[in-house]
C-alpha cells in the first residue's frame, strides 16, 4: 500500500491571470494574490495527506518575457510572502527551499530568499521547493557546466558519469524524484518543469484555474495516482 502513496508532489500553478480577467479585475495581480492564498492552503492540504515533499512552479525563466510592470509586481508579491507570511510556514512546519537561476534575481530578492530558508530550516513536516526563475533546460545546462568545471579542476571525471553522479549537480540534489505532477489551467504539457525529476511521474491535468484549486481536487488527483499504481500492479 505504501507504494501507492505520493511522496513527492509537483504542481504547476497555472491560471492566475485568466482568473483575474474572468472576475473582471483591472489588474492581473489580483489573480496572483489569490493564487498565493491557494498555495498556502496547498501546503496545509499536503500535510493533511501526509505528503512529505512538495515542489511548485512559481516563476519560470520564460516569465521574464512578461511586461516589466507585471514582473516587478510579482517579485514584490514574492518578497511580501517571504517577509509577512513566512511565520505561517514556521507554524505549519514547512521547510522552504527555493531553486532556480538566481543570477537573474536582485541582491535584495536573493537575501529575502536566503532569510526565509534560514528561518524555516528546522521545520520538518513538509519539504517545500519553490521554483523561481526556473527552467528545466537551463537547470540541465547549468548542471553540465558545473560538472565540466569540476572535471577541469580535477574534482570529478576519474569515474564514469552515471545518473546518480549527475543528479548531484541538479538544484534538487538529495531530493527524491516526483511521483505525481498536477497542472491546473487547462494546458496538457509540463512547460519545462523539472524534466529530469519528472521522468517517471504520473500526470494529472485539470481545467480548473489555480486560484480555484481545492483540497477536494487534490484528493481527486491523489486517488487517480493510486488507481494508476493499483492497475499497474495487477
Amino acid at each position: 500500500m505504501a507504494d501507492n502513496k505520493v511522496q513527492h508532489l509537483g504542481v504547476i500553478m497555472d491560471g492566475n491571470r485568466r482568473w483575474a480577467k474572468q472576475h473582471m479585475f483591472t489588474s492581473v495581480m489580483r489573480g496572483h494574490e489569490k493564487g498565493v492564498d491557494t498555495f498556502i492552503d496547498l501546503c496545509e492540504w499536503c500535510e493533511n495527506a501526509e505528503i512529505p515533499y512538495l515542489t511548485v512552479y512559481a516563476f519560470s525563466t520564460e516569465n521574464w518575457k512578461r511586461s516589466q510592470q507585471e514582473v516587478t509586481d510579482l517579485f514584490k508579491l514574492m518578497r511580501r510572502f517571504f517577509v509577512e507570511e513566512i511565520h505561517r510556514c514556521i507554524e505549519m512546519g514547512v521547510s522552504v527551499h527555493c531553486v532556480g537561476n538566481f543570477e537573474l534575481l536582485s541582491e535584495e530578492d536573493r537575501k529575502v530568499i536566503h532569510d526565509a530558508e534560514e528561518v524555516t530550516k528546522h521545520c520538518s513536516k513538509l519539504y517545500l521547493q519553490i521554483a523561481l526563475s526556473y527552467g528545466g533546460r537551463d537547470e540541465l545546462l547549468q548542471a553540465a557546466e558545473r560538472y565540466a568545471q569540476d572535471v577541469k579542476a580535477g574534482r570529478a571525471g576519474g569515474e564514469a558519469l552515471t545518473e546518480e553522479r549527475f543528479e548531484r549537480y541538479l538544484y534538487t540534489a538529495g531530493v527524491p524524484d516526483m511521483d505525481l505532477v498536477i497542472r491546473t489551467g487547462g494546458d496538457r504539457r509540463l512547460s519545462n518543469f523539472f524534466p529530469w525529476q519528472t521522468t517517471y511521474a504520473d500526470l494529472f491535468f485539470t481545467d480548473t484555474l489555480w486560484p480555484d484549486f481545492s483540497e477536494e481536487l487534490l484528493q481527486e488527483a491523489l486517488d487517480y495516482y493510486r488507481s494508476v499504481k493499483i492497475n499497474k500492479g495487477k
